[in-house]
């Protein structure tokens, strides 16, 4: 039986374009990939088997298995992805498996935990759980306006807000339930309009894009517009990123880094399934291929 790959994702349409190029790099070494969304799969908790389309997952038949997202509001596939990862055991290479299991939602907020305690610098940060606590935190004299506000879950841009004034952030505050405040970042602006991102690979830094925001857009995120272009990573950024990945327990992430106007670096967030696209349309590296290079190293 030939052993293939599998991938696992929400939907047909997920990561798309990353899945397609790792079927494209993975057929030229001969090998297939056994896409798979997380609702195929099953289990038998007794014999201790996981099952897709009803077909035992084993190393019989699988090279090693490759990740999306699995968020849903009940977490069932973060879940199943987890269960998936304990019951192979270290029989099949599920890449990134440290990490999914010591933080099955790596939030933003656990991030920001998780870089203070290894000395990784991020922007500076604060977090309520009140409106009034908000409002009385006297951040501003701190920061300075424009304030940024992030959440927790945000994914591509979305959920970042800019607030250039006290008038507009309490209007917001005022339309949202104070249950949302405590899911949410509040942070300096870093007025420098683009940042970088890193992918990391089998723990090795593999190269960098720097992601430029147009126009009146403030967001740099390839999805909403950002600009792409390759970027001569240098030996301390390197070093910042495959850190990160190191401490965050990932084969695969890409690391976001931004600088302030004296070029000062700091860690905004890894993402232990990002998106390559603009990446490799940027540097010309093949993220896939890294990716498939990385699965046949553990067999």
């Amino acid at each position: 039986m030939d052993k293939k790959i599998l991938v696992l994702t929400m939907s047909q349409s997920q990561s798309s374009y990353e899945v397609g190029r790792l079927v494209a790099e993975a057929k030229k070494r001969g090998i297939g990939v056994n896409k798979a969304l997380y609702k195929e799969l099953s289990f038998d908790l007794e014999k201790g088997e996981v099952r897709v389309r009803g077909e035992e997952i084993s190393s019989e038949n699988t090279l090693g298995v490759w990740f999306r997202v699995a968020g849903t509001k009940s977490g069932k596939y973060v879940e199943g992805r987890n269960l998936l990862i304990r019951l192979l055991g270290g029989e099949v290479f599920c890449a990134n498996h440290e990490g999914y299991l010591n933080w099955p939602r790596m939030g933003k907020i656990s991030q920001h935990g998780v870089f203070l305690m290894n000395r990784i610098p991020v922007v500076p940060t604060k977090i309520f759980y009140t409106k009034e606590q908000v409002l009385k935190s006297g951040m501003e004299r701190e920061f300075g306006w424009p304030i940024i506000c992030k959440h927790d879950r945000g994914y591509q841009g979305k959920g970042v807000r800019k607030f250039d004034t006290e008038e507009e952030m309490k209007a917001w505050l005022e339309r949202i339930e104070e249950k949302s405040v405590g899911m949410l970042l509040w942070q300096k602006f870093l007025p420098t309009r683009w940042d970088i991102r890193v992918i990391v690979i089998n723990r090795r830094a593999i190269g960098a894009m720097k992601r430029s925001a147009v126009g009146k857009e403030f967001r740099s995120n390839y999805s909403l517009g950002g600009a792409v272009e390759k970027w001569d990573l240098s030996e301390d950024d390197r070093k910042l990123a495959e850190k990160v990945v190191e401490v965050a327990g990932l084969d695969y992430g890409g690391v976001d880094i931004m600088k302030d106007n004296e070029g000062k670096s700091y860690v905004l967030e890894v993402n232990r399934q990002c998106q390559f696209q603009g990446f490799e349309k940027s540097t010309g590296i093949r993220v896939a291929e890294k990716v498939v290079e990385m699965l046949l190293e553990h067999i």
